[in-house]
């Protein structure tokens, strides 16, 4: 393989996990009105060019295949999360949550931000790539017009966002709001466009070779969209992490226990598609993941907002605590699974993959369940309401593990054809 091929192979995962990060985080903050010395503008005239960038960046390090690849997973991880949080949602929540103002503001109207980002993101990016490129292939060879591509995507993409956000009803101060925002979103643009011709001008030599040759597990389509997926299961779960549901007057879970069960699915095939090593890369894409994504939302939230729509509060509590606990259990959960996947072909036991995925998931759902409820709720919850979560958590999740046994083991037979025919399509 070339180096311009394998260093497009290196950049084709962070930019697509970069790209669903921006996305979500957009969602997330899409009522967010920022006030500093006399403007008044979204969090998405922040958010919205930030898109763009990386969607600039796709269109110059990933090839025509690996772009549309970008967009796929990037429509969706925005159907999926969007989804995900409605259905977690609508959960009946425990007593003590009821009418909640935090999550009345958190969650307010999710299908209305989900059709604007959807359908912004579609109008701006999706479609005019599809048609610009799919036949003009002449585009993505010339950088100026790479650049006015993306930075006429970012200025629709947050244009049509706003209005559907914001014009029915009409928020306070609309008029003010829009131009305001106008005026930032097109400062970042222009200012990312200057840069950027800029850097065509001085360093237009510059190479960046990588000398180390690209893991085989990078080239498998198969492997970008398994951590795809995975990453907009773990942002649902973080987004719904301090939510409680109660399904019974004993039965009580966090709402982010119930689909978190899908991501050590992918942790398993991966490690038995890809290996050891893919699965380790697979643990830190999370980590840096959830690191990023929290750290962006702690910044946002933390500008300062008018008094009529403000955020901070909740977020402000939230965040601090959340990222620590999060982090360390993301890192001992995986790391555990890998370990104990790679570890345990060695033994007798371990030469059976449904048993080796059984005692694996045991594993680290058991250090997941002691690690994250501990840190997360501990000084929030009595003890005895902790431990009753713990157990709740850890009884599904077993129970999940179990009955999932047969669908991974279904989906591993399914796709190790398909895995060993992936390399030609990120590869051209």
């Amino acid at each position: 393989m070339t180096t311009v091929s394998a260093s497009r192979s290196r950049s084709y995962l962070p930019l697509t996990i970069s790209m669903i990060v921006s996305l979500v985080l957009l969602i997330n903050v899409s009522f967010k009105i920022i006030e500093i010395q006399g403007m008044m503008f979204t969090a998405s005239s922040l958010v919205c060019p930030l898109v763009a960038i990386i969607y600039l960046l796709v269109l110059k390090q990933c090839n025509f295949i690996q772009q549309r690849h970008v967009l796929h997973q990037s429509l969706l991880a925005l159907y999926l999360f969007s989804i995900g949080i409605y259905l977690l949602v609508n959960l009946p929540a425990a007593e003590y949550m009821h009418d909640n103002p935090a999550y009345q503001i958190v969650f307010e109207d999710i299908p209305k931000k989900f059709f604007a980002s959807t359908l912004a993101f579609g109008l701006s990016f999706y479609l005019p790539h599809l048609l610009c490129c799919a036949k003009r292939k002449e585009v993505l060879r010339s950088p100026k017009k790479r650049l006015l591509l993306a930075l006429s995507g970012g200025f629709f993409f947050f244009s049509l966002d706003f209005y559907f956000l914001f014009s029915e009803p009409h928020v306070h101060s609309f008029n003010r709001i829009y131009v305001d925002s106008l005026m930032v979103a097109a400062g970042i643009l222009f200012s990312t466009g200057i840069i950027y011709l800029g850097c065509l001008l001085f360093i237009r030599h510059l190479r960046w070779p990588f000398k180390k040759a690209v893991p085989s597990y990078l080239l498998h389509p198969l492997y970008h969209y398994l951590v795809g997926f995975a990453v907009t299961i773990m942002l649902i779960c973080l987004a719904c992490e301090y939510r409680l549901v109660s399904f019974s007057n004993e039965w009580t879970m966090a709402a982010s226990g119930l689909l978190f069960p899908l991501t050590f699915l992918v942790s398993n095939l991966i490690g038995e598609l890809y290996g050891y090593k893919a699965n380790l890369y697979f643990t830190v894409v999370l980590m840096l993941t959830e690191l990023a994504f929290d750290l962006l939302l702690m910044g946002a939230v933390a500008l300062p907002s008018p008094e009529f729509f403000n955020l901070n509060p909740f977020y402000s509590f939230i965040i601090p605590r959340r990222i620590p606990a999060a982090t360390l259990a993301l890192f001992v959960t995986f790391i555990s699974n890998a370990l104990c996947l790679e570890h345990l072909k060695k033994t007798e036991l371990g030469q059976s993959r449904g048993w080796r995925i059984l005692i694996a998931n045991v594993v680290a759902t058991s250090l997941l369940c002691l690690v994250n409820y501990s840190l997360l709720f501990g000084g929030i919850y009595p003890y005895e309401q902790i431990l009753n979560l713990t157990v709740n958590a850890w009884i599904y999740k077993l129970a999940a593990t179990v009955f999932g046994l047969p669908v991974v083991l279904w989906l591993y037979n399914l796709l190790c054809k398909q895995a060993q025919r992936g390399p030609s399509l990120l590869s051209r």
